[in-house]
């Protein structure tokens, strides 16, 4: 998920649905010092959890208001990493968080998505300009990146 970038563009970052954080660690790893990487995770001991191992960074709760957990404008972000499980979440709020995230990208910006489906593919081709999707067959189980540019 973090190689399809150039991280010498990307000053501010969000990951969504962090979890254990697994992927925030390679986020943080690629990261230029001076970036800012906001975190959001919805079960509040992972929460908790993430503020412990990535203490030099925000936590929030809620995908749904990225930019009012920052405190940012829209279109401020360079990048959003994305491991939600959308295809567990209504068409609803699967358009609600869509929107919040494109919102909140700059023109350019880039939504790079973890997903076990194409489920996502038509919502994100609809508001995008461009969609990839590479397979990732190692993955178990196998999986797909999305790499969706504003």
């Amino acid at each position: 998920m973090t190689t399809p970038l150039c991280w010498d563009h990307i000053d501010i970052a969000a990951e969504l649905g962090a979890g254990t954080g697994v992927i925030t660690k390679e986020i943080v790893r690629n990261l230029k010092p001076d970036s800012e990487l906001y975190i959001f995770e919805k079960d509040e001991e992972m929460r908790k959890k993430l503020r412990f191992h990535f203490s030099r960074n925000t936590v929030c709760e809620d995908a749904r208001h990225i930019l009012t957990s920052i405190g940012k404008e829209e279109g401020t972000l360079d990048a959003i990493f994305s491991g939600l499980p959308f295809a567990n979440f209504t068409r609803e709020l699967q358009t609600e968080i869509v929107e919040e995230i494109y919102r909140s990208l700059r023109p350019g910006g880039v939504l790079v998505a973890f997903q076990y489906s194409t489920q996502m593919k038509r919502t994100f081709k609809e508001i995008f300009r461009t969609v990839e999707i590479a397979f990732v067959p190692k993955n178990f189980p196998p999986a797909f990146v999305y790499t969706c540019e504003k």
